[in-house]
């Protein structure tokens, strides 16, 4: 029997974040972790949801005539997986003429020591790939953008940019703007700079940090947002001097941004790399997105960032084996 089959990368944020939800752009970057969904008719009389990341788990479900899912498993211990899948499930609203199988895997962004998930945005990652393979197997007339940011919107209770979603459909490194007047463009990291992932191993709740913000009206919010401008504004534009020089600005607007809203996006020992990196006119590292998880060190030395790399692994963050992804989502056959 025919399957759909569909992968999209995860992203991190090079600039932007917070930022992002006024009138300044995210610069948000394509990583090689992909999320994988698949959709197979098979002859069982009930759909099966296997899920590999998250959870390991293998639930049973029928579609009743109105559309709407009913469990058939007793075991309710974690409602998460059935609250994810039913928010994609409200927003097609189908009743299937046939029984499937729907395989979503997210494994690659967890840490295959502890458990743990990495933040480089596998919900959004996932939704995307479920709304291309949504789209193929019931022949749906909405499009994989549409689909994916409605039920991300839903899932996060319309918290969050957007610009998670919009990475994981282009691929490669887009300059984001919130708004649907502006034109998200896609950029070329510099060619004279590299950089390396880290994760603290210390998971953060997205959405958490996002319900923190119930105002936009504070110094610090204002200064963020002008430094993201202008570090956007110079990307492909100017010296690696010119780069490093403007994204540490912004490292340090969105420091004060962290104090003054209490978000604590430097703690988990990213203060500790941020000072290790000052030391250097060379390096600039910060942490990456709303959560604070992930970390990016940026060079324009190779012998610099694996000496920091080295005292990264000393404080107790683990390098990444992360690299930019060229390719959005991807239909598979």
């Amino acid at each position: 029997m025919k399957t759909f089959k569909a992968s999209a990368p995860g992203k991190i944020i090079i600039a932007g974040e917070f930022a992002v939800l006024a009138e300044a752009p995210a610069i948000s970057m394509a990583i090689n972790k992909r999320a994988i969904a698949s959709i197979t008719e098979h002859g069982q009389k009930r759909h099966i949801l296997k899920t590999m990341g998250f959870k390991d788990r293998e639930l049973s479900f029928i579609v009743n005539d109105k559309g709407k899912i009913e469990w058939l498993d007793a075991e309710l211990d974690d409602n998460s997986i059935r609250l994810f899948f039913g928010c994609f499930w409200r927003q097609i609203n189908i009743v299937p003429t046939a029984f499937y199988q729907f395989v979503l895997d997210t494994s690659g962004f967890y840490d295959e020591i502890t458990g743990l998930k990495y933040g480089i945005g596998s919900s959004a990652a996932l939704t995307v790939s479920m709304a291309s393979v949504f789209i193929d197997t019931f022949k749906l007339s909405i499009g994989v953008k549409e689909l994916a940011l409605k039920t991300h919107q839903e899932f996060q209770d319309a918290n969050g940019s957007g610009v998670d979603i919009a990475t994981s459909i282009e691929g490669g490194i887009i300059k984001y703007f919130r708004s649907k007047d502006k034109v998200t463009t896609s950029l070329n990291f510099p060619d004279n700079l590299k950089f390396k992932i880290f994760w603290s191993g210390i998971p953060v709740s997205t959405p958490r940090q996002l319900s923190k913000i119930t105002t936009f009206s504070k110094q610090s919010f204002s200064n963020l947002n002008k430094k993201a401008l202008q570090f956007a504004s110079i990307w492909e534009r100017g010296t690696s001097k010119l780069f490093l020089s403007c994204l540490d600005e912004y490292t340090n607007a969105l420091m004060e941004f962290s104090i003054e809203y209490d978000l604590n996006i430097f703690g988990n020992k990213h203060n500790m790399l941020l000072d290790l990196a000052k030391k250097n006119s060379d390096l600039v590292y910060k942490p990456c997105g709303a959560g604070g998880d992930i970390g990016i060190c940026i060079s324009s030395s190779d012998k610099l960032l694996n000496e920091f790399k080295e005292l990264a692994k000393q404080k107790g963050f683990v390098p990444l084996c992360l690299g930019l992804d060229k390719v959005g989502f991807n239909r598979e056959v």
